[in-house]
């Protein structure tokens, strides 16, 4: 018998901006970002799909991308300032699509390596992204 599990995860203040919108998130802004993982399998022999304390490895690398960090895309025309900036210590960057899709996908690609080589019975099966309490976007297999 399979079950799911589901781990929240957030608190992730980091900047972006949207350089293709025409309106106002062409401009540099940020919000509060939280990751909800979904997870499918058999239970182990703890009785656990994940386990949902043992994520230290997703937590440092999310801490890495979206704490207190500046997401641009690769092709931003303003990305070589940013990258000065990011050398003068002023914005710590990651390229990366800035877009919530965009992080979905990131996070659920990152979740599903570790996830195949971390616990074997079972699987990542949804990855929701959260901006703020209003936009979210969702990865499923």
């Amino acid at each position: 018998m399979t079950c799911q599990v589901t781990k929240r995860l957030g608190g992730y203040p980091c900047c972006h901006r949207q350089w293709r919108d025409e309106g106002h998130c062409s401009f540099l802004h940020g919000y509060d970002r939280w990751i909800e993982l979904t997870w499918e399998g058999e239970r182990d022999e703890r009785g656990w799909v994940v386990d949902l304390g043992g994520l230290t490895d997703i937590k440092n690398w999310l801490d890495h991308m979206y704490d207190h960090t500046t997401l641009l895309a690769d092709d931003d025309p303003y990305l070589a300032t940013f990258e000065a900036l990011a050398k003068a210590n002023v914005v710590d960057l990651r390229v990366t699509d800035p877009t919530m899709e965009g992080m979905a996908l990131t996070v659920a690609e990152f979740v599903n390596n570790w996830t195949t080589e971390t616990h074997p019975n079972a699987k990542l099966i949804r990855v929701q992204c959260w901006e703020n309490e209003k936009n979210s976007a969702v990865w499923t297999r």
